[in-house]
Protein backbone atom coordinates (compact mmCIF):
# COMPACT_ATOMS: atom_id res chain seq x y z
CA UNK A 1 0.00 0.00 0.00
CA UNK A 2 1.43 3.79 -1.14
CA UNK A 3 1.21 5.97 1.66
CA UNK A 4 1.15 9.48 1.28
CA UNK A 5 2.05 11.79 4.50
CA UNK A 6 0.61 15.05 4.42
CA UNK A 7 3.13 17.74 6.81
CA UNK A 8 1.59 20.13 8.57
CA UNK A 9 2.22 22.98 5.73
CA UNK A 10 -0.59 20.62 3.47
CA UNK A 11 -3.28 21.44 5.61
CA UNK A 12 -5.44 23.72 4.45
CA UNK A 13 -5.84 27.19 6.67
CA UNK A 14 -9.58 27.23 6.71
CA UNK A 15 -9.69 23.44 8.08
CA UNK A 16 -7.62 24.68 11.24
CA UNK A 17 -9.36 25.69 14.40
CA UNK A 18 -7.58 26.66 17.85
CA UNK A 19 -4.07 26.59 18.87
CA UNK A 20 -3.02 25.39 22.07
CA UNK A 21 0.09 24.69 24.22
CA UNK A 22 0.93 22.18 27.10
CA UNK A 23 3.24 22.22 29.63
CA UNK A 24 5.48 18.87 29.88
CA UNK A 25 4.35 16.02 31.82
CA UNK A 26 0.66 17.52 31.40
CA UNK A 27 -2.32 14.64 31.07
CA UNK A 28 -4.15 16.13 28.62
CA UNK A 29 -6.34 13.68 27.18
CA UNK A 30 -7.73 10.60 29.54
CA UNK A 31 -8.80 7.02 28.55
CA UNK A 32 -12.19 7.51 27.37
CA UNK A 33 -12.60 10.53 26.28
CA UNK A 34 -13.68 11.64 22.89
CA UNK A 35 -12.28 14.40 20.70
CA UNK A 36 -14.32 16.64 18.43
CA UNK A 37 -11.59 17.35 16.24
CA UNK A 38 -8.10 15.52 15.58
CA UNK A 39 -5.06 17.58 17.09
CA UNK A 40 -2.01 18.56 14.90
CA UNK A 41 1.27 18.30 16.75
CA UNK A 42 2.87 21.19 15.31
CA UNK A 43 5.86 20.47 18.13
CA UNK A 44 6.67 18.82 21.41
CA UNK A 45 6.56 14.89 22.09
CA UNK A 46 3.73 13.44 23.81
CA UNK A 47 2.56 9.74 24.36
CA UNK A 48 -0.15 7.67 24.97
CA UNK A 49 0.15 5.47 28.17
CA UNK A 50 -2.04 3.05 30.07
CA UNK A 51 -1.89 2.02 33.95
CA UNK A 52 -3.19 -0.61 35.63
CA UNK A 53 -4.86 -0.64 38.94
CA UNK A 54 -1.67 -1.16 41.42
CA UNK A 55 -0.14 1.30 39.50
CA UNK A 56 2.05 0.01 36.65
CA UNK A 57 2.46 1.54 33.11
CA UNK A 58 2.92 1.17 29.62
CA UNK A 59 3.47 3.35 27.05
CA UNK A 60 1.35 2.30 24.67
CA UNK A 61 2.63 4.93 21.44
CA UNK A 62 4.72 8.13 20.99
CA UNK A 63 3.33 11.07 19.23
CA UNK A 64 5.94 13.18 17.50
CA UNK A 65 5.76 16.73 16.00
CA UNK A 66 4.12 16.61 12.63
CA UNK A 67 1.78 13.69 13.53
CA UNK A 68 -1.79 13.79 14.43
CA UNK A 69 -3.29 12.92 17.75
CA UNK A 70 -7.13 11.48 17.37
CA UNK A 71 -7.66 10.94 13.85
CA UNK A 72 -9.26 7.13 13.35
CA UNK A 73 -11.22 5.39 10.55
CA UNK A 74 -14.70 6.06 12.30
CA UNK A 75 -16.21 8.87 13.41
CA UNK A 76 -15.08 10.45 17.19
CA UNK A 77 -14.11 6.95 18.80
CA UNK A 78 -13.17 6.81 22.56
CA UNK A 79 -9.28 7.62 23.21
CA UNK A 80 -8.06 3.60 24.64
CA UNK A 81 -5.39 5.34 26.68
CA UNK A 82 -4.52 8.85 28.08
CA UNK A 83 -2.01 11.18 26.29
CA UNK A 84 0.54 12.96 28.60
CA UNK A 85 3.47 15.66 26.69
CA UNK A 86 6.81 14.28 27.42
CA UNK A 87 8.16 18.02 26.36
CA UNK A 88 6.07 21.10 26.03
CA UNK A 89 3.64 20.59 23.03
CA UNK A 90 1.37 22.97 21.32
CA UNK A 91 -1.16 21.95 18.68
CA UNK A 92 -3.60 22.93 16.69
CA UNK A 93 -7.22 21.33 16.54
CA UNK A 94 -8.27 21.26 12.39
CA UNK A 95 -11.70 19.38 10.39
CA UNK A 96 -11.78 16.06 8.95
CA UNK A 97 -13.34 13.28 8.19
CA UNK A 98 -13.27 9.66 8.42
CA UNK A 99 -12.33 9.06 4.74
CA UNK A 100 -10.32 11.95 4.32
CA UNK A 101 -7.01 11.36 2.61
CA UNK A 102 -5.58 13.06 5.32
CA UNK A 103 -7.06 10.31 7.60
CA UNK A 104 -6.80 7.33 5.69
CA UNK A 105 -2.88 7.86 5.26
CA UNK A 106 -2.46 8.65 9.04
CA UNK A 107 -4.36 5.44 10.00
CA UNK A 108 -2.28 3.47 7.68
CA UNK A 109 1.19 4.56 8.87
CA UNK A 110 -0.64 4.57 12.70
CA UNK A 111 -1.07 1.05 11.90
CA UNK A 112 2.38 0.11 10.80
CA UNK A 113 4.16 1.54 13.90
CA UNK A 114 1.63 -0.61 15.96
CA UNK A 115 2.97 -3.83 14.46
CA UNK A 116 6.25 -2.81 14.00
CA UNK A 117 5.78 -1.99 18.47
CA UNK A 118 3.98 -5.99 18.29
CA UNK A 119 7.27 -7.33 16.53
CA UNK A 120 9.67 -5.11 18.68
CA UNK A 121 7.54 -6.38 22.05
CA UNK A 122 7.39 -9.82 21.10
CA UNK A 123 10.48 -10.60 19.07
CA UNK A 124 13.51 -8.68 20.34
CA UNK A 125 15.78 -8.70 23.06
CA UNK A 126 16.33 -5.42 24.85
CA UNK A 127 19.25 -4.11 23.13
CA UNK A 128 17.18 -4.63 19.92
CA UNK A 129 14.18 -3.40 21.29
CA UNK A 130 15.91 -0.02 21.78
CA UNK A 131 18.09 -0.10 18.43
CA UNK A 132 14.29 -0.65 16.24
CA UNK A 133 12.81 1.79 18.45
CA UNK A 134 15.69 4.30 17.83
CA UNK A 135 15.60 3.60 13.70
CA UNK A 136 11.54 4.09 13.79
CA UNK A 137 11.86 7.46 15.37
CA UNK A 138 14.47 8.71 13.10
CA UNK A 139 12.12 7.55 10.48
CA UNK A 140 9.12 9.48 11.55
CA UNK A 141 10.60 12.63 12.32
CA UNK A 142 12.15 12.42 8.72
CA UNK A 143 9.19 11.91 7.14
CA UNK A 144 7.39 14.53 8.84
CA UNK A 145 10.81 17.27 8.13
CA UNK A 146 10.91 17.28 11.79
CA UNK A 147 14.69 15.72 12.02
CA UNK A 148 17.08 13.36 10.04
CA UNK A 149 16.78 9.57 10.24
CA UNK A 150 20.27 9.57 11.53
CA UNK A 151 20.22 12.11 13.99
CA UNK A 152 17.75 14.10 16.43
CA UNK A 153 16.37 15.63 19.75
CA UNK A 154 15.37 12.58 21.52
CA UNK A 155 13.75 13.84 24.95
CA UNK A 156 12.61 10.46 26.61
CA UNK A 157 14.06 9.60 29.98
CA UNK A 158 15.31 6.23 30.97
CA UNK A 159 11.93 6.23 32.63
CA UNK A 160 9.50 6.46 29.95
CA UNK A 161 12.26 4.35 27.78
CA UNK A 162 11.61 1.37 29.68
CA UNK A 163 7.66 2.18 29.87
CA UNK A 164 8.22 1.97 26.16
CA UNK A 165 9.82 -1.19 25.48
CA UNK A 166 8.66 -2.89 28.55
CA UNK A 167 11.98 -3.19 30.76
CA UNK A 168 13.03 -2.29 33.44
CA UNK A 169 14.89 1.92 34.12
CA UNK A 170 18.14 -0.35 35.07
CA UNK A 171 18.45 -2.71 32.14
CA UNK A 172 17.40 0.70 29.88
CA UNK A 173 20.97 2.03 31.63
CA UNK A 174 22.66 -0.90 31.02
CA UNK A 175 21.50 -0.99 27.28
CA UNK A 176 22.68 2.20 26.28
CA UNK A 177 26.05 2.28 27.89
CA UNK A 178 26.61 -1.32 25.94
CA UNK A 179 25.04 1.05 22.46
CA UNK A 180 27.47 3.23 23.43
CA UNK A 181 30.32 0.98 23.57
CA UNK A 182 29.84 -1.02 20.60
CA UNK A 183 29.99 2.93 19.05
CA UNK A 184 26.22 1.90 17.56
CA UNK A 185 24.70 5.60 19.46
CA UNK A 186 25.89 8.63 20.75
CA UNK A 187 23.33 10.38 23.18
CA UNK A 188 24.81 13.73 24.29
CA UNK A 189 22.35 16.24 25.75
CA UNK A 190 19.28 14.50 24.98
CA UNK A 191 21.03 14.38 21.31
CA UNK A 192 21.05 11.24 19.58
CA UNK A 193 23.00 10.05 16.43
CA UNK A 194 22.92 6.28 15.07
CA UNK A 195 26.68 5.80 14.12
CA UNK A 196 25.91 3.39 11.12
CA UNK A 197 21.51 3.29 10.70
CA UNK A 198 22.01 0.75 7.74
CA UNK A 199 23.94 -1.98 9.64
CA UNK A 200 21.32 -1.75 12.68
CA UNK A 201 18.39 -1.97 10.83
CA UNK A 202 19.76 -5.11 9.23
CA UNK A 203 20.87 -6.17 12.89
CA UNK A 204 17.19 -5.93 14.35
CA UNK A 205 15.07 -6.61 11.50
CA UNK A 206 14.12 -3.11 10.68
CA UNK A 207 12.00 -2.33 8.27
CA UNK A 208 10.84 0.86 6.85
CA UNK A 209 7.19 2.87 7.54
CA UNK A 210 7.20 4.13 3.71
Amino acid sequence: MSISVHAPAHLPAHNRHCQTSVHPRCDFIQQGDTLLRPRLLLEGWCAGYRITLDGRRQLTNLYLPGEIIGVWRNSQPSFYHSVMSVTRASFVEFTTTADSEVAQSECALFEQQLENSIFRLGCLNAYERMAHLFLELGERLDIRGMGSRNAYRMPLTQELLADLVGISSVHVNRTLQQMRADNAISLVNSRLTLTDPDRLAEQVHYQPLL
